[in-house]
């Protein structure tokens, strides 16, 4: 039987594929961060399986968990010590902290048990590899040493679900903990990437009404996608041709460089005004934003030119990630009269993602699509 996982997006997991990477100092940053907004509650978790000895680590270890009598045993921290990691995330500004101690069999009730003490709201972050595998949370963040080539089973079970694998060596952490943020009571990443919104169209399959303009959720379209988008980049873009249309945005637009080319000039014009390496480009008419297909195609693309979703043989590059050396690529091809996006496959390193748009991509490129959409 499939184990049903709890949701909570107010949650951040920290685990490691091994020991010495900063994780506990990593935690104490956020903790830092954010307790001056709210009370922060820490949460250490160690599993134990039997069947392996009673320590996570092997051998001897440090007897806490060999004191582990019944299936789980939760305890607050209470002392500041500095060479205790409950107690270090204490110091750092947490409003309370605690240990569970579970029986691998027994890790959901312990997890159930501790969150009838934590309050349901609560901003909570925990350390732990094994929960990820009981709990959902608005982050999992994994944090690897980069002079340890192995990977401890506990996180190899799980690292597939990181949002971010985070290096760590002598000189620190490859990402800056203060990326991470509370948007909505819940846990998320600004990515250092922008955002771009096409909305340069002429919407001649909506009989010529302006379809990022159109309502949705009490919002315009474009609107809605902004709202979704926001928090997650360092900046976003609208790419447009009328900038007054969008000044209740308060984004900056960018026009094409030469209008009547298409989208290719609209992904080119703004690709050149990024203030980032890496972004992710969107077409105005898509309103559901899937941030972890996002987040997956932005984290795959070091090495590649663009990432794009696919379902079959059907490609969307326009709700892709494009590096900004991708506008050269988009000017030659323009230059020569192309005006086609998917040419750009033929001078740029691609990275393929397969996606299964039924469950959730929608396109609103036709009035029945739109009405359809919003009856739902």
């Amino acid at each position: 039987m499939k184990r049903e996982v709890i949701k909570k997006p107010n949650h951040i997991i920290l685990g490691s594929t091994g020991r010495n990477t900063g994780k506990t100092e990593f935690a104490c940053h956020l903790i830092r961060q954010h307790a001056k907004a709210g009370p922060i509650y820490g949460v250490k978790v160690v599993c134990i399986d039997p069947a392996e000895g009673n320590c996570p680590r092997g051998g001897k270890g440090c007897e806490v968990c060999s004191s582990l009598n019944e299936d789980y045993e939760i305890t607050q921290e209470t002392e500041h010590h500095p060479g205790k990691d409950t107690s270090r995330m204490l110091m750092a500004g947490a409003h309370q902290v605690y240990f569970l101690k579970a029986k691998a069999h027994a890790l959901e009730n312990g997890l159930k048990a501790l969150l009838e003490i934590i309050p349901d709201d609560a901003l909570t972050i925990c350390e732990s590899n094994s929960l990820r595998k009981v709990l959902e949370p608005g982050l999992f963040l994994v944090i690897k040493n980069l002079e340890e080539e192995e990977i401890k089973d506990s996180c190899a079970e799980v690292i597939g679900y990181a949002n971010k694998v985070i290096h760590f060596s002598n000189m620190g952490w490859d990402f800056n903990p203060g990326r991470v943020h509370i948007k909505n009571n819940h846990w998320v990443i600004r990515e250092n990437a922008s955002a771009i919104i096409l909305a340069g169209g002429k919407s001649s399959r909506m009989g010529g009404v302006d379809k990022s303009l159109l309502p949705v959720a009490d919002k315009t379209l474009i609107s809605h996608i902004v709202t979704q988008l926001e928090g997650h980049f360092d900046e976003i873009l609208i790419g447009a041709n009328g900038p007054e249309k969008y000044t209740f945005l308060n984004k900056r637009v960018i026009p094409d460089i030469e209008s009547g080319k298409g989208p290719l000039m609209g992904i080119c014009s703004c690709l050149k005004a990024s203030q980032n390496e890496v972004n992710f480009i969107t077409a105005c008419d898509i309103p559901q934003m899937n941030m972890k297909l996002i987040q997956h195609m932005i984290n795959i693309s070091a090495n590649a030119d663009m990432v794009i979703p696919k379902n079959h043989d059907k490609h969307e590059p326009l709700y892709a990630v494009y590096k900004n050396t991708v506008a050269d690529k988009a000017e030659e091809i323009l230059k020569n009269n192309g005006r086609r996006i998917t040419d750009l496959l033929d001078h740029c390193k691609a990275e393929f993602v397969d996606i299964d748009q039924a469950l959730w991509y929608k396109n609103l490129n036709t009035k029945e699509a739109y009405i359809n959409y919003i009856k739902k």
